[in-house]
């Protein structure tokens, strides 16, 4: 059977579900140094404006599942973060608009390849990318008081991040709006606040926790600090750490 020469092929339809792009695909979509002191501690400046960047749905790790460190990457660092889903579509709104577009709330870990981000020069895609790279709770709540609540990480037990939700630069609805002026947020769309100082890397056996909590104020407030577990725990996930490297 002869072929058909390459000018001469027929066209495959767009009906094909495989080739059809008109329904909109779920964005992940993840604030970059939106906590100050964790801008300063990489040695970058702090965002006039939000600075945000997509991170692959096949980053998704569903909570009890391990992470896997990748071989090809020397050092990988844990972000706890919180982070909302979008109950309707947001399009060049403002901040009062973006609050109530807000349908849950939940925290992840914005797993990032610290070795590979260097190497690309500061970009986010490869160091954020890697499959398995954004645990996350599967726990979710409908509503929170941010600006009474605080984001924790605990590597081993031991808290490493500490910080409330209002050290935020932007707040939650800014962010939202400032990001729906560049592109549409569907319904169903994560987006994630970014994460606070005392970012550090994962090793293999590490456990992470990532701790959503209301944010109690004691009398004291050194005392409150120097003992982070005393907030009451609203959300809480962790996960295992393993390498690919010695995975059978």
């Amino acid at each position: 059977m002869q072929s058909k020469p390459f000018g001469k092929q027929e066209a495959t339809q767009a009906s094909n579900p495989l080739l059809n792009f008109s329904k909109p695909t779920r964005k992940l979509v993840f604030l970059a140094r939106s906590f100050g002191k964790h801008a300063l501690e990489l040695g970058n400046e702090i965002p006039a404006r939000p600075l945000y960047f997509l991170k692959a749905p096949s980053a998704v790790l569903a909570q009890g599942k391990p992470l896997v460190l990748p071989a090809e990457c020397e050092t990988v660092h844990y972000e706890a973060e919180v982070a909302v889903v979008l109950q309707q579509p947001l399009r060049k709104a403002n901040a009062d608009e973006a609050m109530q577009a807000i349908g849950a709330w939940t925290i992840l870990n914005d797993v990032t390849a610290r070795s590979a981000q260097a190497e690309d020069g500061g970009k986010f895609t490869r160091a954020k990318g890697y499959d398995g790279f954004c645990p996350m709770a599967h726990q979710w709540l409908p509503q929170l008081d941010w600006q009474h609540a605080r984001i924790q990480g605990w590597l081993n037990g031991r808290c490493v991040q500490d910080a409330p939700l209002t050290d935020m630069i932007f707040t939650p609805g800014e962010a939202l709006a400032a990001i729906s002026q560049v592109m549409t947020l569907n319904s169903g769309d994560l987006v994630s606040f970014g994460t606070p100082a005392g970012v550090g890397a994962l090793a293999e056996g590490d456990r992470f926790e990532v701790r959503l909590c209301h944010d109690s104020q004691a009398s004291d407030a050194q005392e409150t600090k120097a003992i982070p577990d005393r907030h009451l725990i609203l959300l809480s996930f962790e996960h295992e750490v393993i390498s690919e490297k010695t995975r059978p």
